[in-house]
């Protein structure tokens, strides 16, 4: 084997490991929402966000994490659907940072921002990775 099919490998798994643990953390705090001691664990900038964010943001952000888990999934596995999985984990991502924009809050701007950017970025390997 060579030196740089080695390395194509090795970026192989480095890249489909890290979709799959941003979109599992994302996972994480999309079922942290869903009870109000999870939400408290929160800063109050961020419960205020959770509470009157509306639902179709919340609906595009659950279709965004659980795509791009599902996508990296499949990418792992060279699935040909990890593509437009992860396509829908970008589209679900620019839908809910809609609302994130007119928060104030500079992390949450910056980290759906960094959502989008990501799933731009497997969806463009996933789809360059097929057998």
């Amino acid at each position: 084997m060579s030196t740089a099919s080695k390395a194509s490998k090795i970026a192989f798994w480095a890249i489909g490991i890290i979709a799959a643990l941003w979109n599992a953390m994302g996972c994480i705090n999309l079922v942290q929402q869903f009870s109000a001691a999870g939400v408290s664990t929160l800063p109050p900038e961020y419960q205020s966000f959770i509470e009157t964010r509306p639902t179709y943001a919340f609906i595009a952000f659950g279709i965004s994490v659980i795509a791009g888990l599902i996508g990296a999934i499949f990418l792992m596995m060279r699935r040909g659907q990890a593509t437009a999985l992860f396509l829908a984990s970008g589209l679900g991502a620019f839908v809910a940072t809609i609302p994130a924009l007119n928060a104030g809050i500079p992390s949450l701007v910056l980290g759906s921002a960094m959502s989008i950017v990501l799933a731009a970025i497997f969806a463009l390997y996933a789809s360059r990775t097929r057998d």
